[in-house]
């Protein structure tokens, strides 16, 4: 499915009041003025042990102003409070999470996770401006007695202190993306539903998925409005969008050893670099995304042979409610791909490489309700209209991320 670039208008005009949140991984590869992010006392004013967590948060106005900073945090996501008053970057398989300002990037507040041994999850989500909700992991540990005690948490925190007010079950493995639908009422997860081996204790390739999973809960009082069980034993379920109960949409990943992945890229013959986006020894192989319906409890796979094949890496996905369309990215096959919400068909494949952005890892609805935007894992931000996924070459910014999974804009 070709996709062109849409020509200079004066439609396409991004709201320059408005600006994109980035978590950069690896800012020991920065430098400014000259010498390392480190030692530079404006940038790392926040980190006192270079030994603990550490990520780069870049603020991309889209009116083309840059602000970055460094925050002492193993951070996975951002979100921006609905009223721009706050944001949170979200610890991931750490003990940390921190609040900080929106516009100047200053550090508001650290807090640490709901219990010892407890991990950040990895995503969070609002509800309205004074308080945030973040998923938590459960102590890693093999399965070992009732698979409840493995089940993680959402934590309700008051937004500018991260103070915790309230903590309720996921009811699934190792939660990660949480979405709130319907006005606040439900609460929707994507469980990895994976654990350690039992002799090594570690997470193994491919994984031992026991309980992959998407839950809804009930904000009324915690309670487990449905759960969906994949039944796969090495596929994850990690990332979801949702609009309401019969529009959730499931990303899943699966992971190979380098012998897997030589059978899916046997027949590409043009020299290509390893995947940047995971390690060696660690190769993400195809994985169907999902759609389900909660109502009444249907989950399809979406897209055909030929489809699936792309789907690797499967990592950010959205629900663009207006266009009635979800659009995810797949990093490993530098993919985007948009949905019909009503059927789960396949309506539009990007080749992003083709275009000059590789490894599409961040996608985020642009508040002017006519784009979205695009980011690459290690740069560059592009933008596409909304329904016809055109680039709108014009509205595209080239900064540096230093490694990134999602993007959050406010």
């Amino acid at each position: 499915m070709a996709v062109p670039t849409l020509p200079a208008s004066a439609q396409h005009r991004a709201p320059r009041d408005a600006a994109l949140y980035v978590p950069g991984y690896y800012p020991k590869n920065g430098w400014v003025n000259g010498r390392p992010l480190r030692e530079h006392r404006r940038f790392s004013r926040h980190i006192h042990d270079w030994d603990g967590p550490a990520r780069m948060l870049t603020r991309i106005g889209l009116d083309g102003s840059i602000r970055q900073t460094l925050l002492p945090v193993h951070a996975h996501d951002v979100d921006i409070a609905p009223d721009r008053s706050i944001g949170v970057l979200c610890g991931f398989e750490d003990k940390t999470h921190v609040a900080f300002d929106p516009e100047t990037l200053e550090l508001a507040a650290v807090a640490a996770s709901v219990g010892d041994g407890w991990r950040g999850g990895g995503h969070a989500a609002y509800l309205g401006g004074d308080k945030v909700l973040l998923s938590e992991r459960a102590p890693r540990a093999p399965l070992n007695g009732p698979l409840e005690r493995h089940f993680g948490k959402v934590t309700i925190r008051e937004a500018a202190t991260l103070k915790t007010l309230e903590t309720y079950s996921t009811h699934g493995v190792d939660p990660h993306e949480i979405q709130l639908i319907e006005g606040g009422r439900y609460l929707v997860a994507a469980n990895y539903g994976s654990l350690p081996d039992l002799k090594s204790r570690d997470l193994t390739v491919p994984r031992q998925v026991i309980d992959a999973s998407i839950t809804v809960i009930d904000m009324h009082d915690g309670s487990l409005v449905d759960k969906y069980r994949t039944g796969a034993s090495d596929i994850e379920l990690r990332h979801l969008a949702s609009g309401r109960l019969d529009r959730i949409f499931a990303i899943q990943a699966r992971l190979g050893d380098d012998e897997a992945v030589r059978g899916v890229e046997r027949g590409v013959d043009e020299v290509y670099h390893f995947d940047i986006t995971t390690e060696p020894g660690s190769n993400y192989l195809p994985a169907a995304t999902l759609r389900y319906d909660a109502k009444k409890k249907s989950a399809t796979r979406m897209g055909g042979r030929a489809e699936t094949a792309m789907m690797r890496h499967g990592l950010s996905i959205i629900y663009d409610e207006r266009s009635d369309q979800a659009i995810a990215t797949y990093p490993t096959a530098h993919r985007v791909m948009a949905f019909d919400g009503a059927s789960g068909a396949v309506t539009a494949i990007i080749d992003t490489s083709r275009m000059g952005l590789r490894y599409p890892c961040g996608v985020a609805l642009l508040p002017d309700g006519t784009h979205y935007a695009v980011t690459g894992y290690w740069e560059n931000l592009f933008v596409f209209e909304r329904r016809s996924h055109q680039l709108v070459r014009e509205l595209c910014q080239y900064p540096v991320f230093f490694g990134h999974s999602h993007i959050s804009v406010g």
